[in-house]
């Protein structure tokens, strides 16, 4: 991926992870070390001199967020590949990291968090170092857009008719159903249990006097129940 030494920043304050990021970066004759900064303040200025192949940040810096400085690296510095590397392990920092132009993101407390040339060495190879609990939580982003982008897509939907014998629940399944959503699916969406779907669906069923989902979809439609 590259044909030139990799030029390497690294935003954390605490001084002891410096000087061991410092010792695993120096001695390899492939990483060039531009710099390593406190703050996003620093960080932002260094970018503003130098070229940077690989950022790496902390997200808990003294100024802000490390998310500020990955979209201005992003945006103003077209810093092609930001890792973070941080204690911060919920979900929603995750998301937003890669949502702000993160490549990568690795806990610091797990084994090998402190080897960042190896981490440099994935990049080199077109890869991006990810901790498995971040990759699950970046899965689990990409699948809940492709849920709603199915959903935007099918025009498939219930609408009031004298003649619907489900309840507004029922009614809301049965479009979840013709759209062709898992019952997995469904409960992520409605947030209630596969169990209480199944139990919605079985009733679906026995109102429209069906015994599978495609008759179910049919009867529905037949009824003025579902229209596409």
């Amino acid at each position: 991926m590259f044909n030139h030494e990799i030029s390497v920043l690294i935003v954390e304050s605490d001084l002891e992870t410096q000087r061991l990021y410092r010792q695993r970066l120096i001695h390899d004759p492939n990483i060039s070390l531009v710099g390593i900064c406190s703050s996003i303040s620093s960080a932002t200025l260094l970018l503003s001199q130098t070229t940077c192949d690989v950022l790496f940040t902390e997200l808990d810096l003294p100024d802000g967020s490390g998310l500020e400085l990955i979209k201005k690296a992003v945006e103003d510095f077209d810093v092609s590949n930001c890792i973070v590397i941080s204690s911060q392990k919920s979900a929603t920092e995750i998301k937003e990291a890669f949502e702000s132009g993160a490549t990568g993101y690795i806990f610091k407390d797990e084994p090998g968090a402190g080897d960042i040339a190896s981490f440099v060495r994935i990049v080199a190879s077109g890869g991006c170092p990810i901790t498995p609990l971040a990759a699950r939580v970046v899965l689990d982003l990409i699948h809940d857009k492709s849920r709603k982008g199915i959903r935007r897509k099918s025009g498939t939907k219930v609408v009031d008719s004298p003649d619907n014998p489900l309840s507004p629940r029922e009614s809301e399944i049965l479009e979840l159903l013709a759209k062709g959503m898992s019952f997995s699916e469904i409960s992520d969406i409605l947030q209630i249990s596969c169990h209480t779907v199944t139990a919605h669906i079985k009733k679906i069923y026995r109102k429209l006097q069906v015994h599978s989902r495609g008759e179910a979809v049919y009867e529905a439609t037949m009824l003025g129940i579902l229209e596409r």
